[in-house]
């Protein structure tokens, strides 16, 4: 069964393999946590309770789309549980990634509808989501699940200016 679930042990291995998938084919839309430098399930339980967060992050519940059958982790998707001026530029309410050998599957579209389950009962409204202009693979996910594109604006990043996508939805 697919579902989506909070980060578990039993899907560590799966995870740290889609963080190898990313680091060998360049992603860097979205990054998982370095398995290999942080203890993963720790970071996001101090997310979730909002407990010794770095000065420029917001609480957030991460939550991982797994295959029960496989014990295999597909993809991770983040819900802020606020917006700071910068996620209000860039990065919304929600960010996700699908590991790399899943993509143009469906999975993105699916963790994203379940994602937005998770956020009515957070009462978070209207919800914020953000892409890159150039990722067309995430505009698609996030219009499929009926946000609304508000505008495309310019934002520095240490790599440059980055033409945003921002796209909103009324959840309550």
């Amino acid at each position: 069964m697919i579902r989506l679930i909070v980060p578990d042990e039993e899907y560590l291995k799966s995870y740290k393999e889609a963080f190898d998938e990313y680091v060998e084919n360049g992603v860097t839309t979205y990054s998982f946590t370095d398995v290999f430098s942080h203890d993963v399930l720790e970071k996001f339980d101090r997310y979730r309770d909002e407990r010794d967060l770095p000065p420029d992050r917001v609480g957030a519940d991460v939550y991982w789309l797994v295959d029960d059958e496989r014990s295999y982790f597909i993809g991770e998707i983040a819900v802020r549980h606020r917006l700071n001026d910068a996620l209000a530029k860039r990065g919304g309410h929600i960010g996700y990634g699908i590991r790399y050998s899943e993509w143009n599957r469906g999975y993105g579209t699916k963790m994203l509808a379940l994602a937005l389950e998770k956020v009515k009962g957070k009462h978070i409204s209207p919800v914020l989501i953000t892409c890159d202009d150039g990722n067309t693979a995430s505009a698609r996910v996030i219009e499929k699940n009926g946000f609304t594109l508000c505008d495309i604006i310019p934002v520095s990043t240490d790599a440059g200016t980055v033409l945003t996508r921002r796209y909103w939805k009324d959840i309550l």
